[in-house]
């Protein structure tokens, strides 16, 4: 699987509708602690085929952000369906983040359990 960047004008189609499970990172090129996560997103995206990775640059997509209560980065939402079903913040190692993944799957097992991507 693969990360790919996303804007807002695409955001609606890819992430709110639909039965996907999205985790979405956002993100700046100014923030050290995002460069870091960046990599280990990017490995953590091949251990979970059932769910598409996406980043979004905070700067370029300013109206996103705020629309999603973005105070602090790096920034990982987790939507289900259309519904966001978690986040994490700030720098994580790998072994971490999938801790914290495996963790909001679990809680969200309905949703997931609906979701065109998996079973």
């Amino acid at each position: 699987m693969s990360v790919r960047e996303i804007k807002e004008a695409e955001w609606d189609e890819l992430v709110l509708s639909g039965d996907n499970i999205v985790a979405a990172d956002f993100w700046a090129t100014w923030c050290a602690p995002c460069r870091a996560l960046g990599p280990i997103f990017e490995e953590v995206s091949d251990d979970y085929p059932d769910i598409e990775f996406y980043t979004v640059n905070i700067d370029e997509e300013a109206s996103l952000a705020t629309k999603h209560g973005i105070r602090s980065i790096p920034n990982i939402k987790f939507f289900c369906s259309g519904l966001e079903v978690g986040q994490v913040i700030g720098y994580k190692p790998k072994e971490q983040l999938k801790q914290d993944i495996e963790r909001i799957l679990s809680e969200h097992q309905e949703c997931i359990k609906n979701s065109s991507k998996v079973g």
